[in-house]
């Protein structure tokens, strides 16, 4: 089957993944406390802008009309996607922590800057010239924005915390450690592809395949995982 054809697949799936994790979040939040229910109110608007992206990237690369489709068109879509929602799930990652007990004052917006930094000197890094210092320079600002990130989710202190809120706090940093390294090594993988003379329009269909299931594994996820924590408060 035809790599683009794949692709297009791919972004379709996205969208429908995204689409149904919203649908749930909505239906999950009448089951919680009225103070808890922020949890899936924030996942279902992280997964709705996603679903909203998605369907706009699903028409970009041609879904709807085989004849047509340009991968490589998306790449702004999905920079404004991850500028909206990882913001919004580490908000979600805090709003977790707080519900445990733990003091928070400061820790959410240290995140939430560190990730913009994360997210828009990424995307000047893919829009750089490939091998220029500017775009290596661009790529190690984002790589270490993402590093403080995983450093700070992992100083949150698990002491005194319910085993429910202990063990939410666990998986979601998995998701920001393991998760989100996915996103650096893509765009390195890619790079190097074209670097060395690889075929590029294959590089960049392979990489979007990958983002598309990092995205949907991260988003919902990760949400899910909030909404069962704040179930359990």
């Amino acid at each position: 089957m035809d790599l683009l054809v794949i692709t297009q697949a791919f972004f379709m799936l996205g969208f429908v993944a995204m689409a149904a994790g919203t649908l749930y979040f909505v239906l999950e939040r009448g089951d919680l406390k009225p103070e808890h229910r922020i949890a899936a109110t924030y996942a279902g608007i992280i997964t709705f802008i996603a679903a909203i992206m998605y369907w706009i990237m699903t028409d970009i690369v041609g879904f709807f009309d085989q004849s047509a489709g340009e991968i490589g068109a998306t790449m702004p879509y999905r920079y404004i996607d991850w500028l909206l929602t990882t913001p919004l799930l580490l908000v979600e990652f805090g709003l977790i922590v707080a519900i445990a007990g733990a003091a928070t004052k400061g820790f959410v917006s240290r995140l939430v800057i560190a990730d913009i930094i994360m997210i828009v000197t990424g995307y000047l890094g893919e829009v750089g010239m490939e091998g220029e210092v500017s775009t290596i320079v661009w790529f190690v600002i984002s790589s270490l924005a993402w590093l403080y990130i995983v450093y700070a989710v992992f100083q949150v202190k698990l002491d005194g915390m319910p085993a429910y809120a202990a063990s939410a706090v666990k998986i979601m940093r998995r998701f920001v450690m393991f998760g989100w390294a996915i996103y650096p090594i893509g765009t390195a993988t890619e790079e190097f592809m074209k670097l060395s003379g690889a075929d590029v329009s294959g590089a960049v269909a392979i990489a979007a395949i990958v983002y598309v299931i990092a995205d949907v594994l991260n988003k919902v996820g990760f949400g899910m995982v909030a909404v069962s924590a704040a179930k359990k408060a």
